[in-house]
């Protein structure tokens, strides 16, 4: 989105809240730390920043080994994994259909593109593309766990592609839900799809509530 591009700011007292900035961190589950460490370090090039090992679950405090891996891109943020044993199932790691799940990184040029498929496919994780998707150019592939990964580099009108884009999106939005409304009510049931808040009363509400890591005391 272009940078006159702007959404609304969330309903605050002015100037308590600022736009929230870059993602510090993604967290998946791997199926073995240093078979994830060969492929994001190794083949990505992303060093091994923190390798943490814990005795219990954050949230349950139920008692559990597992590491907690930091991957570092070239912008500073991470891409992070969680390697509990106990629990593994290699269903787990069946490739996801990149609807599902996938994280894309960006390069500059069209040559870093294609030498990174050459890096990858050599590395025996089968790459394909560039797909011309008109604002941006991408290749893909699947890390060890079945995550779907995209490198990608912006197309030369990339700015005035996402500033006409900008300008109508909510009116697409719009006709989109209405388009497929009835689909999604059969799918889901209209409680769940017009759902925006969490109901904490309900028992379905104790699961989510179990996962919500808790180090510590809370902070005001």
């Amino acid at each position: 989105m272009s940078a006159t591009h702007k959404a609304p700011a969330p309903d605050a007292p002015e100037g308590t809240l600022k736009a929230l900035k870059h993602i510090h961190h993604m967290a998946f589950r791997c199926r073995d730390a240093e078979q994830t460490r060969w492929f994001y370090e190794d083949v990505l090039g992303m060093p091994l920043s923190m390798a943490m090992v814990f005795d219990e679950e954050p949230g349950s405090g139920r008692k559990v080994d597992y590491m907690h891996l930091f991957f570092q891109m070239g912008d500073g943020n991470f891409i992070a994994f969680f390697d509990a044993p106990d629990d593994v199932d290699e269903k787990m790691f069946r490739p996801r259909h990149g609807f599902d799940l996938h994280l894309a990184f960006e390069v500059d040029t069209l040559e870093e593109l294609k030498a990174w498929r050459r890096r990858i496919n050599k590395a025996g994780r089968p790459c394909f593309g560039p797909i011309d998707h008109e604002f941006i150019h991408s290749i893909y592939f699947y890390d060890p766990n079945g995550i779907q990964l995209e490198i990608t580099i912006k197309d030369a009108d990339y700015e005035s592609i996402c500033a006409a884009d900008a300008a109508k999106a909510h009116d697409v939005l719009r006709e989109w839900t209405a388009f497929t409304r009835e689909r999604k009510l059969k799918a889901c049931g209209e409680t769940v799809l017009d759902m925006r808040g969490i109901d904490t009363s309900k028992a379905d509400f104790s699961k989510v509530k179990a996962d919500m890591p808790r180090h510590g005391k809370p902070e005001n």
